[in-house]
Protein backbone atom coordinates (compact mmCIF):
# COMPACT_ATOMS: atom_id res chain seq x y z
CA UNK A 1 0.00 0.00 0.00
CA UNK A 2 1.34 3.20 -0.87
CA UNK A 3 1.94 5.67 1.74
CA UNK A 4 -0.98 8.05 0.68
CA UNK A 5 -3.17 5.14 1.12
CA UNK A 6 -1.82 4.90 4.72
CA UNK A 7 -1.45 8.25 5.92
CA UNK A 8 -5.02 9.18 4.53
CA UNK A 9 -6.34 5.77 5.53
CA UNK A 10 -4.75 6.55 9.43
CA UNK A 11 -5.68 10.63 9.42
CA UNK A 12 -9.15 9.43 8.60
CA UNK A 13 -9.20 6.50 11.25
CA UNK A 14 -8.15 9.30 14.22
CA UNK A 15 -10.41 11.68 12.88
CA UNK A 16 -13.17 9.59 13.10
CA UNK A 17 -13.00 8.30 16.00
CA UNK A 18 -12.23 11.77 17.58
CA UNK A 19 -16.31 12.16 17.58
CA UNK A 20 -18.34 10.83 20.10
CA UNK A 21 -20.47 8.83 17.67
CA UNK A 22 -21.33 8.26 14.04
CA UNK A 23 -24.48 7.50 12.23
CA UNK A 24 -25.91 7.63 8.93
CA UNK A 25 -27.19 11.50 7.98
CA UNK A 26 -29.37 12.97 10.06
CA UNK A 27 -33.02 13.02 8.71
CA UNK A 28 -33.66 16.68 7.31
CA UNK A 29 -30.02 17.68 7.19
CA UNK A 30 -29.06 20.02 5.15
CA UNK A 31 -25.30 21.11 3.48
CA UNK A 32 -23.94 23.76 5.94
CA UNK A 33 -23.45 27.36 4.41
CA UNK A 34 -20.34 27.68 3.26
CA UNK A 35 -20.22 30.58 5.51
CA UNK A 36 -21.03 28.78 8.51
CA UNK A 37 -18.46 26.35 7.77
CA UNK A 38 -15.63 29.04 7.50
CA UNK A 39 -16.53 30.29 10.80
CA UNK A 40 -16.19 27.19 12.44
CA UNK A 41 -12.57 26.83 11.29
CA UNK A 42 -10.72 30.23 10.05
CA UNK A 43 -7.88 30.99 12.14
CA UNK A 44 -8.41 28.38 14.50
CA UNK A 45 -6.80 24.73 15.30
CA UNK A 46 -8.98 21.35 15.34
CA UNK A 47 -6.88 19.09 17.66
CA UNK A 48 -6.63 15.38 16.10
CA UNK A 49 -5.59 12.63 18.38
CA UNK A 50 -2.01 12.83 16.58
CA UNK A 51 -1.50 15.99 15.76
CA UNK A 52 -3.56 19.18 14.55
CA UNK A 53 -4.45 21.18 11.71
CA UNK A 54 -4.10 25.03 11.52
CA UNK A 55 -6.85 26.75 9.36
CA UNK A 56 -5.26 30.38 8.18
CA UNK A 57 -6.33 33.63 6.59
CA UNK A 58 -6.05 33.32 3.01
CA UNK A 59 -6.44 29.79 3.01
CA UNK A 60 -3.13 28.70 4.46
CA UNK A 61 -3.05 25.36 5.92
CA UNK A 62 -0.60 23.75 8.28
CA UNK A 63 -0.56 20.40 9.72
CA UNK A 64 1.68 18.03 12.15
CA UNK A 65 1.05 14.24 12.63
CA UNK A 66 2.87 11.91 14.34
CA UNK A 67 1.75 8.29 13.65
CA UNK A 68 3.50 6.38 16.23
CA UNK A 69 5.30 7.81 19.11
CA UNK A 70 7.43 5.26 19.11
CA UNK A 71 8.56 5.71 15.53
CA UNK A 72 10.89 8.83 14.87
CA UNK A 73 8.93 9.61 11.69
CA UNK A 74 6.92 12.74 11.61
CA UNK A 75 5.15 14.90 9.77
CA UNK A 76 3.97 18.07 8.69
CA UNK A 77 2.15 20.05 6.03
CA UNK A 78 1.59 23.07 4.04
CA UNK A 79 -0.80 24.09 2.05
CA UNK A 80 -4.11 25.47 1.09
CA UNK A 81 -7.65 25.15 2.74
CA UNK A 82 -11.10 26.16 1.13
CA UNK A 83 -14.82 25.73 1.73
CA UNK A 84 -17.02 24.24 -1.23
CA UNK A 85 -20.60 26.13 -2.30
CA UNK A 86 -21.99 22.86 -0.30
CA UNK A 87 -20.44 23.34 3.01
CA UNK A 88 -17.69 20.86 2.38
CA UNK A 89 -13.89 21.92 3.84
CA UNK A 90 -11.29 21.05 2.13
CA UNK A 91 -7.33 20.99 2.47
CA UNK A 92 -4.73 20.36 -0.63
CA UNK A 93 -1.45 19.95 0.76
CA UNK A 94 2.41 18.09 0.53
CA UNK A 95 2.85 16.19 3.76
CA UNK A 96 6.82 16.03 4.67
CA UNK A 97 8.01 13.08 6.75
CA UNK A 98 11.25 12.56 9.11
CA UNK A 99 13.17 9.40 8.13
CA UNK A 100 14.69 8.67 4.42
CA UNK A 101 11.71 5.95 3.43
CA UNK A 102 9.50 8.21 3.76
CA UNK A 103 8.77 10.81 0.66
CA UNK A 104 6.47 13.57 0.26
CA UNK A 105 3.29 13.18 -0.43
CA UNK A 106 0.27 15.30 -2.17
CA UNK A 107 -2.72 15.03 -0.16
CA UNK A 108 -6.32 16.14 -0.64
CA UNK A 109 -8.76 15.24 2.23
CA UNK A 110 -12.65 17.01 2.72
CA UNK A 111 -15.14 17.15 5.26
CA UNK A 112 -18.53 17.22 4.38
CA UNK A 113 -20.62 19.42 6.90
CA UNK A 114 -24.74 19.50 7.57
CA UNK A 115 -26.92 21.18 10.08
CA UNK A 116 -29.24 19.00 11.53
CA UNK A 117 -32.95 20.43 12.43
CA UNK A 118 -31.64 21.15 15.69
CA UNK A 119 -28.65 23.20 14.14
CA UNK A 120 -26.70 20.61 15.04
CA UNK A 121 -23.59 20.46 12.75
CA UNK A 122 -22.87 17.07 11.35
CA UNK A 123 -19.38 16.37 9.35
CA UNK A 124 -18.24 13.41 7.44
CA UNK A 125 -15.33 12.29 5.68
CA UNK A 126 -15.19 12.40 2.12
CA UNK A 127 -14.63 8.56 1.94
CA UNK A 128 -17.76 7.50 3.91
CA UNK A 129 -20.45 10.11 2.97
CA UNK A 130 -23.06 7.55 5.05
CA UNK A 131 -20.75 8.33 8.24
CA UNK A 132 -21.37 10.99 10.18
CA UNK A 133 -20.19 12.48 13.62
CA UNK A 134 -20.90 15.65 15.41
CA UNK A 135 -19.04 18.60 15.08
CA UNK A 136 -17.26 18.39 18.47
CA UNK A 137 -16.55 22.14 19.12
CA UNK A 138 -14.04 20.95 22.55
CA UNK A 139 -11.35 19.30 19.45
CA UNK A 140 -11.41 23.34 18.12
CA UNK A 141 -9.47 25.99 19.59
CA UNK A 142 -9.21 29.17 19.03
CA UNK A 143 -5.50 30.50 17.59
CA UNK A 144 -2.67 28.37 16.18
CA UNK A 145 -1.88 25.80 18.43
CA UNK A 146 0.44 23.73 16.82
CA UNK A 147 2.66 26.20 15.78
CA UNK A 148 5.59 24.90 18.08
CA UNK A 149 5.51 21.60 17.05
CA UNK A 150 4.64 22.51 13.33
CA UNK A 151 8.26 24.52 13.61
CA UNK A 152 10.07 21.33 15.89
CA UNK A 153 8.92 18.97 13.12
CA UNK A 154 9.60 21.56 10.14
CA UNK A 155 13.41 21.72 11.43
CA UNK A 156 13.39 18.23 11.94
CA UNK A 157 12.40 17.19 8.74
CA UNK A 158 14.42 19.41 6.98
CA UNK A 159 17.82 18.70 9.19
Amino acid sequence: MKLNSLLITALGATLLATSAFSESKPNGAKNADPQQVIDIYLGKTWNWSKGGSYWGSGGKFQAVWDDDPSDPAVSYTDGKWYVTSKGTLCYESVWHWTGKDKADEVLKNCWRHVIDKDGQVWRSDHRDQNDFHKLDPDKIANGNKIKPTYNKYKKMVNS
